[in-house]
């Protein structure tokens, strides 16, 4: 059965859920076998180990999708470091020459929220569809839910929309890496931000990615927004 959702509604049920958030972020550190969440493709099967009840069996090792950290800027605010490291295998697996980009992104995830797009569907997407869905919006479909708001083109992205989230709290590790690059005219993007959210005082290791956290390669950033125009790699734009 596939149910019907928005990036929005999905952010406002990992926001308002302190159990969604840390199992999140939980499995954003390293994989785990969590069986919660897996159906709207925020956690991913990574790989599986000996069940600890079953006696022969086996169990799943679930890692949080970057999905997870798209439509949640609040689980990146929460695990800065975890979200960088998603953030540059996902802009690695693309060949961007994004530096710029990065430190935009990785310093304002509320930006990002607003500007990632779907290319293709899950290639085990449900062969059915609802009678009302259009066979083309399978393209939209994550775990059992369709994404109804998530966009699949990278629309540019006016003024108002970026400033109002360059106002959100930013990541103090991609301010420090905007300010290593050489910003030129857009270097204000450093002040007038909202709350700076520093690193935890504690300190873990992240696990390194491996692949199916990405999802196929089906969703990519939007650098259609005035700041980053002209910012790709036109040798590998695509």
């Amino acid at each position: 059965m596939i149910f019907l959702t928005t990036k929005r509604a999905m952010r406002q049920g990992i926001a308002q859920s302190e159990l969604r958030l840390n199992l999140l972020r939980l499995c954003a550190r390293e994989p785990h076998t969590i069986h919660e969440l897996k159906s709207r493709a925020l956690l991913v099967r990574v790989g599986k180990v000996p069940d600890p009840i079953v006696s022969g069996g086996t169990t799943e090792l679930l890692r949080t999708s970057i999905l997870a950290f798209l439509v949640s800027p609040e689980l990146a605010w929460a695990e800065p470091r975890a979200y960088e490291v998603y953030l540059r295998a996902w802009f690695e697996r693309y060949g961007i020459n994004a530096n710029k980009a990065l430190a935009l992104f990785l310093a304002f995830p509320e930006l990002l929220f607003r500007a990632f797009y779907v290319v293709s569907p899950d290639p085990e997407a449900p062969k059915e569809l609802p009678a009302d869905l259009p066979e083309t919006e399978v393209i939209r479909i994550f775990g059992s839910y369709h994404i109804g708001d998530l966009p699949t083109s990278p629309k540019p992205l006016g003024f108002r929309e970026v400033w109002g989230a360059l106002r959100r709290p930013v990541l103090a590790r991609g301010l420090e890496l905007l300010r290593k690059e050489e910003l030129g005219g857009w270097s204000w993007l450093c002040f007038g931000h909202g709350k700076i959210v520093k690193d935890p005082p504690w300190d873990y290791p992240i696990a390194p990615l491996l692949g199916p956290e990405l999802l196929s390669d089906r969703l990519r950033p939007n650098l259609e927004i005035p700041v980053l125009r002209g910012g790709r790699d036109e040798k590998r734009d695509g």
